[in-house]
């Protein structure tokens, strides 16, 4: 294998290569004589296969390792290279094969092996089939090739899906077609019964917006400014139930003005006044109820402001009826059992005095410093727990502790008297439990403790921290809240608002 030059000195000059590059997997497989052109078959191929030679036959007895025939350099050889291409399968030429190609780099029916080889050879998804009925591989290329065609049209359509998206915003704060999805969410996230959709033709988009613009508000407030020729439409009410300033408005943005940004807003429009009210009047039965309780409390506050209490002290520093507290407190903190009681009535707060000057008797009435012999004594204690855990009447301390140590809004104090523990829990009185318990108790303050009931928001239940409540409305369109001071109380505010 060789070639000739022409020079013009010497004419033409026989050269015979040095190397032979024996590609056996590669981009095309064959024998090489030069090393740029083997290694182009090669650099980047996956699991490339390249050798080079000195000698032509060695290489081409290495390409015969991976069943890749090349022309010999001798008669003998080649006749016999061409029996064996020509009869791959050793049936001495009796046969005449037809070779199939339907995917290749050139489809048809090739007589020659070689041929149709290297129309398929590294093509990606090729198909080849041999016959020995031209008509059958006639059939087989045209089946296949309607496969492929399917297959082509398959991903023909993925290819022609559209890479810009056109977002109709039909109903939202600002409608129309937008090109960013996250702009066209900033416009409907959160708005009621918002209305989007995206497409791949701007045409379609525009279609959508024009076919929903009878359910949005600013698209019906807008249509008789663009118009030249007005027409006659119905006039909306808008009716604002629950906003910064509730009632009827006949202009969108006035009424929206009111709801926009208020938490739990609610809003509708309607064609006939009448029904506008009625909304009002529905939403004000259920959304009400927090403004008419402020106002009771704030009676209850004015109530007892004008009410007069006797404090009716009967063991304490100095014994008497005050009618300030602070008076009365002053005179039994620290005491050691002390008997502090307020009334409505003078007489009932004299009638105390008397009974506990009975039970006490006269020694020790009118100074008492807590140093007598009975102190000494030993005496047994009666802890009421009016507010805790298991609520009752305990002689052991720890016992009793255990049950209000800790608990939100405990109430506990201790007697001497069982009959005065049992009063205490039924009267509840509500004196801080520093001055109840005296010098034994623990230095913790009586809080009252607030139930807050969520009856409509992300979870409803009943929570005694104000935050945990508050992160279940905050936002949420509608919701329903309210604080109570009795846990049973709390929670039929929530089963009612379940039925709402």
């Amino acid at each position: 294998m060789g070639w000739y030059e022409y020079d013009s000195e010497t004419g033409y000059d026989y050269y015979e290569p040095s190397w032979f590059y024996a590609v056996a997997v590669g981009r095309r497989t064959g024998i090489f004589t030069s090393h740029e052109e083997a290694v182009e078959q090669v650099h980047g191929f996956p699991s490339f296969r390249m050798r080079k030679f000195n000698d032509y036959e060695e290489a081409r007895d290495y390409l015969e390792e991976f069943d890749i025939f090349c022309e010999s350099l001798t008669e003998d050889g080649s006749q016999e290279r061409e029996v064996e291409e020509e009869d791959p399968e050793g049936e001495n030429g009796t046969d005449s094969w037809f070779y199939a190609v339907a995917v290749g780099r050139t489809t048809g029916i090739f007589l020659d092996f070689e041929d149709a080889r290297d129309q398929i050879y590294g093509y990606p998804r090729s198909r080849m089939e041999k016959f020995l009925d031209y008509d059958e591989a006639e059939k087989y290329i045209e089946k296949i090739q309607i496969l492929y065609e399917e297959e082509e049209e398959k991903e023909e359509e993925e290819r022609r899906r559209p890479s810009v998206w056109f977002y109709a915003v039909a109903v939202g704060r600002s409608t129309g077609v937008y090109m960013n999805y996250q702009e066209a969410v900033e416009q409907v996230h959160g708005f009621s019964g918002f209305r989007m959709k995206k497409f791949g033709d701007y045409e379609e988009a525009e279609a959508y917006i024009a076919f929903n613009q009878v359910y949005s508000s600013d698209e019906e407030e807008n249509e008789g400014e663009e118009e030249e020729e007005p027409e006659e439409k119905d006039i909306w009410y808008y009716a604002v139930a629950v906003g910064r300033s509730t009632g009827v408005y006949t202009d969108w943005q006035v009424a929206r003005a009111q709801v926009h940004g208020y938490s739990g807003f609610r809003m509708k429009k309607f064609l006939d006044y009448s029904e506008a009210q009625e909304y009002i009047g529905n939403n004000c039965v259920y959304y009400g109820e927090d403004e008419e309780e402020k106002n009771d409390e704030d009676d209850e506050e004015e109530l007892e402001q004008e009410q007069v209490w006797y404090c009716a002290v009967a063991v304490g520093r100095r014994v008497g009826i005050y009618t300030s507290r602070d008076d009365a407190l002053e005179q039994v903190y620290q005491y050691p059992n002390f008997r502090l009681k307020k009334f409505l009535d003078y007489s009932e707060a004299q009638e105390y005095i008397d009974t506990n000057r009975e039970y006490c008797g006269n020694e020790g009435w009118e100074e008492s410093d807590g140093e007598s012999e009975d102190m000494e004594k030993e005496e047994t204690w009666f802890y009421a727990v009016a507010v805790g855990r298991h609520t009752g009447i305990y002689t052991s301390h720890d016992d009793a502790i255990e049950q209000v140590h800790g608990y939100p809004g405990f109430r506990m104090k201790k007697f001497l008297d069982y009959d005065e523990a049992e009063e205490y829990i039924d009267f509840n009185q509500v004196y801080s439990s520093e001055e109840d318990w005296g010098s034994e108790s623990e230095p913790e303050e009586e809080v009252e403790s607030w139930y807050y009931a969520v009856g409509v928001g992300r979870s409803i239940g009943v929570y005694t921290d104000w935050q945990i409540a508050l992160n279940q409305v905050h936002g949420y369109p509608g919701f329903r809240m309210k604080k109570f001071l009795d846990l049973s109380e709390a929670w039929q505010y929530v089963r009612q608002s379940k039925n709402y």
